[in-house]
């Protein structure tokens, strides 16, 4: 039985709770287990399964508590250990009512594990790894008494045993003291069903003088000296899963997809999968590989085998294999010789075998590629298409299919349009079939430097590019400025989303000096940003379009003046003397320019192709195409600027003067479709579209001011993060604060000043209202505020700004640090710290944010709380005062209890819940058949649900206790009972036939005789009968009256029509 136990206790902390089983591969977060081999066969066996989300989650650990319910599914079966109950609280943190409390009781009365010297279990607490290898030794057989598995220093000895034996191959990050996770414990079961199991030659106990004295001889292992039992290892040697798993089967297989050596590992007659023979790898690299480091691998023996011709050389690059002639060998391996092998390079897996029996070679190189997702992933077809960008990364294979199907990869529900993909293929005749996907990293930072050809540092990390990567080796970054790299499993940059983002770009309408055009002088520019800003900046140095080459002449850049083919769109640095050096646009862009004059049309809204119409153009061309990304920058005749971002908002502009002239200058990708476009526009004009708007966060109005030339600004305090800036706008706000609340705006003018400044109400992609007091709340990715949801991501921007005492029925004082403080601001927060911010507060709020994805995402947010005060303290109640089903009393109402609920025919499609929590604040939710039907704040639910299994979940008003309760309803069939004479007594003076009672004259019978003669024959319990005077008067069942043949009896059927019966007396 002991050793039942200790086998037991192995298997059991590497369960989960639930039973859907698969394979590392079918698993949705299959990109994210390590430990793939592993986890396919423990998962074939049972031993750990998955979600039933479809997830495996490797990296969550184990409980006590659930460990004790597995010991007990194992030991007991299923059906038993389910009806485990507690009488009284095994320990002092589990009570009865505990998930786990029969499991634990059962566990613990065994001897099966234990709680601690506090008298506490800790359901919820997890297991060492120490404490994990501990009981697979026991498994295999280790006697802890005598192999020194207990003591103060037991960990030494366990780890010592356990390391010796393999049980933490593959984890060389083993830590003994850490927690097991999901995972790890997949890999060390895994260990375990390979390794050898072990007995004792001779052990006794026995007592002299009260002190116990054990013998023993030698440790050796069990034999297993019959050869087809040697199912795991052909060695004649006992493995644990040789006797525990003998359905289990691992035998050699051919080489893989991409050449490697493998095992074949099979249950029954079903094959769960081939995977490499990690006991032959000894050697693994993901960067260049020389032939010195072949040869440290392999050692000097082998290598001696490879050249004598003795043992072979195999090569795989991709899935293509290269047999190795012998005087070909040291092209490969040599000692001392740094030159690559098989043409590796930074990002390409490299991994090295030795057969340990013949000293044959073999090296499997595997390259990653990467692509983009064409489109989010289609839920309908279950499937995702992969793209390619040449101006990002130097994808060059060909996939014998860009179509990814979630069967083969279950990675990639999550991906979106344009995610990069990293791809792993086998090469097939030059097209290429798909072996494995996962989404790749992209970084972002500041670009502090870059070795042309070799690397990028940005954020103090240096990258270094990829194998795949020759052709973005030669991007030019800014200095200074923000970059997206795309990174590879290994931390290589194997694609550039962004050297250069639309924010370093800038279109110079004009270059000019301060002095005159001689050397010393400087070069100023009229400077055009993408946020609608304008700038005169001073140029350091500029890239000359005609020349196609930088200079620093600043007389030579000044005389460029408005040279058409000088001016126009740059990226640009700027040092700290904030002098500007304009470089050339990217290489992915074109620069494209028509010009237009007389009346006409320049552009029209909401149009792919915006320019097609564009017939009174003096210069033809074929201009831009618009999507959801476009920036329009338009300069009117006052030169004020207006910005517009996306086809749908992409501004109409119609010439309205025979005089009137517009230019355009547009940077353009490969695909037609421009990233900015600037219009700027001489003459009489009508402009309209939807301007992209800016949210400000207005903390007061300063008041108006008049310059020396008499122009009037009006000055705001604005919140720039969680600090205070200054701000000027071409008007005052109209509106009833002063203000801390969120404004916006559509562009800048030409002297820098917000235009159009007003507070933020709901429209298009802003959300605001004022004075809500619905709570804020959060789960899982998405934020409800105002009873609406939107989803967050990482990027989403939330500022919580609560007021103090304004003095103006605002205070929301309570919640500052500085209670005396006008205000205090929390930026850049995520949901969770918003909501966790306004838990214990009563609060009253205004908000405004912008959304996109039609209104489904949440880009940013503000929210003021303008008065609070702290929320009454929840209780953690979760008990039911009762429950009521139309009428019918629930009786059992204690957390897990079950109840049958029988309802006549009748209340067929009413079957109403009221519920009564004993404390008013509780959540109450109710479900049918697993599945929510009514709101979860509901506590007095009277909503018709019909028949079926209802579950009743009360949480208290802190969270911390749940109450269950089931509730079978189940609704009787309509009934098609009919009346019948009760006795043979009543018998000889009454009968009834076709719906006719005739009753003997001579037996003087009164109402109360006939209720009592008469009964309901296969009926429901609901059913019942009426005697019904000639006038529709009900009689009573004790009325003396006598029968007539003017009486009738009228039957009521439940959940079917009346029947109504007439009397003749014969």
């Amino acid at each position: 039985m002991k050793k039942f136990l200790s086998l037991v206790l192995a298997l059991v902390m590497t369960m989960s709770l639930v039973t859907v089983s698969a394979g590392a591969k079918d698993f949705t977060d299959g990109s994210e287990i390590t430990y793939k081999e592993a986890v396919d066969v423990i998962s074939a066996l049972g031993v750990v399964d998955g979600y039933s989300d479809g997830d495996f989650r490797p990296d969550d650990v184990l409980t006590r508590g659930a460990a004790a319910k597995i010991i007990c599914n194992l030991i007991l079966g299923p059906t038993t250990a389910s009806a485990l109950a507690a009488s009284t609280a095994p320990f002092k943190d589990v009570p009865v009512t505990n998930t786990f409390a029969g499991y634990i009781t059962y566990c613990s009365q065994q001897g099966i594990i234990s709680g601690y010297a506090d008298g506490t279990f800790r359901p919820t607490g997890t297991l060492s790894g120490n404490a994990f290898m501990k009981m697979l030794l026991g498994a295999l057989g280790y006697d802890s008494s005598i192999e020194g598995y207990t003591g103060p220093n037991w960990q030494v000895s366990v780890i010592k045993q356990a390391s010796g034996i393999g049980l933490d191959d593959g984890n060389d990050e083993f830590v003994g003291s850490q927690a097991v996770t999901r995972q790890e414990a997949a890999l060390y079961a895994f260990n375990m069903l390979q390794a050898t199991m072990v007995e004792y030659d001779k052990k006794d106990t026995i007592v002299v003088g009260g002190v116990e004295i054990t013998s023993t001889s030698t440790r050796k292992e069990v034999e297993n000296p019959i050869e087809k039992d040697n199912t795991i290892e052909k060695d004649e040697k006992m493995q644990f899963a040789e006797r525990y798993f003998d359905d289990l089967q691992k035998a050699p297989g051919e080489a893989d997809d991409f050449g490697r050596p493998s095992n074949i590992w099979t249950l029954k007659s079903d094959e769960i999968g081939t995977y490499a023979n990690m006991d032959q790898l000894v050697g693994t690299y993901t960067a260049k590989v020389s032939k010195s480091d072949v040869y440290e691998a392999v050692g000097r023996t082998v290598y001696n085998d490879l050249t004598d011709g003795k043992s072979d050389l195999t090569v795989w690059f991709d899935g293509v294999e290269t047999p190795v002639k012998t005087a070909d060998v040291e092209d490969y391996v040599e000692r001392n010789n740094t030159g690559a092998v098989n043409n590796t390079a930074n990002g390409d897996l490299t991994e090295i075998y030795v057969d340990d029996d013949t000293n044959d070679v073999t090296i499997v190189t595997v390259r990653t590629y990467v692509f983009q997702a064409a489109s989010d992933y289609d839920t309908r077809k279950e499937t995702v298409s992969l793209t390619t960008d040449s101006s990002k990364y130097d994808t060059d294979i060909t996939l014998d299919s860009r179509t990814l199907d979630v069967d083969d990869f279950a990675n990639i529900t999550d991906l979106k349009a344009d995610d990069y993909v990293l791809v792993t293929a086998v090469n097939n005749n030059s097209r290429y079939e798909v072996k494995s996907i996962d989404k790749a990293e992209v970084v972002n930072g500041t670009v502090e430097g870059y070795k042309d050809g070799s690397n990028v540092t940005m954020g103090g990390t240096k990258y270094e590019y990829s194998a795949t990567a020759d052709n973005i080796k030669k991007t030019s970054y800014n200095v200074g400025r923000e970059a997206s790299l795309v990174l590879d499993s290994y931390g290589y940059v194997i694609a550039v989303d962004e050297s250069v983002v639309l924010s370093d770009y800038v279109y110079i309408a004009e270059f000019g000096s301060s002095s005159g055009m001689t050397s010393t002088s400087r070069a100023l520019a009229n400077a055009i940003f993408p946020d609608g800003t304008t700038d005169e900046i001073v140029v350091d140095k500029a890239y000359d379009k005609k020349a196609g080459e930088q200079v620093s002449s600043k007389s030579t850049i000044a005389r460029w003046g408005t040279d058409a083919d000088q001016i126009g769109w740059f990226t640009y640095s700027k040092n700290s003397a904030d002098e500007y050096t304009l470089y050339a646009v990217e290489s992915k862009y074109d620069e494209e320019i028509a010009s237009y004059s007389g009346k006409g049309t320049v552009s029209e809204n909401s149009k792919v192709a915006p320019f097609e119409n564009d017939s009174n153009s003096t210069t033809k061309a074929d201009l831009s195409l618009a999507n959801d990304e476009t920036i329009v920058i338009v300069s009117d005749k006052n030169d004020d600027l207006y910005v517009y971002t996306g086809v749908k908002n992409f501004p109409a502009i119609e010439l309205t003067d025979s005089s009137s002239e517009a230019a355009v200058s547009a940077l353009v990708r490969d695909n037609g479709y421009a990233a900015l476009i600037y219009i700027d526009i001489d003459g009489d004009a009508t402009i309209s579209g939807e301007q992209e708007t800016t949210l400000v966060y207005v903390l007061s109005y300063d008041g108006r001011y008049v310059t020396t030339d008499n122009e009037v600004y009006h000055q705001y305090t604005v919140l720039n993060g969680d600090e205070e800036e200054d701000i000027v706008a071409d008007n005052k706000i109209t509106s009833d604060n002063d203000y801390y609340g969120v404004a916006h705006y559509l562009t800048r003018n030409s002297d820098g000043q917000l235009t159009d400044f007003q507070a933020a109400t709901a429209g298009g992609s802003v959300i605001a209202d004022t004075d809500k007091t619905s709570a804020i709340s959060q789960s899982a990715g998405t934020l409800t505020i105002n009873g609406s949801r939107y989803l967050v991501t990482e990027d989403t921007a939330i500022t919580l700004v609560t007021v103090g005492d304004l003095g103006d029925d605002r205070d929301a004082s309570i919640m500052n640090k500085d209670e005396d403080a006008d205000y205090e601001v929390a930026a850049n927060i995520s949901a969770k710290e918003l909501v966790d911010a306004l838990k214990g507060y009563a609060y009253t709020y205004d908000y405004a944010g912008k959304t996109s994805d039609n209104g489904k995402v949440l880009e940013e947010l503000y929210v003021t709380v303008t008065q609070a005060t702290e929320a009454a303290e929840l209780s953690n109640d979760a008990s039911i005062a009762s429950i009521t089903v139309k009428g019918e009393t629930v009786a059992k109402l204690g957390d897990g209890e079950t109840n049958t609920i029988n309802l006549p025919a009748t209340q067929n499609d009413q079957p109403k819940f009221v519920i009564k929590p004993n404390d008013a604040g509780a959540k109450v939710v109710v479900t049918k058949n697993g599945s929510t039907d009514v709101d979860a704040d509901t506590q007095a639910q009277t909503t018709a649900l019909g028949e079926g299994t209802y579950t009743i979940k009360v949480t208290s008003s802190d969270g911390s206790k749940t109450t269950t309760v089931t509730v079978e309803v189940e609704v009787a069939a309509a009934s098609s009972g009919t009346l019948k004479v009760k006795d043979s007594i009543s018998s000889s003076v009454m009968s009834i036939s076709s719906k006719i009672i005739t009753i003997e004259s001579s037996a003087n019978a009164t109402v109360a005789d006939l209720y009592a003669a008469l009964e309901v024959d296969g009926g429901n319990a609901a059913d019942y009968f009426e005697v019904v005077s000639p006038f529709g008067a009900i009689y009573g069942e004790k009325d003396t009256t006598a029968v007539t043949d003017s009486m009738t009896v009228v039957l009521h059927l439940d959940g079917a029509a009346d029947a109504t019966y007439t009397i003749t007396l014969n």
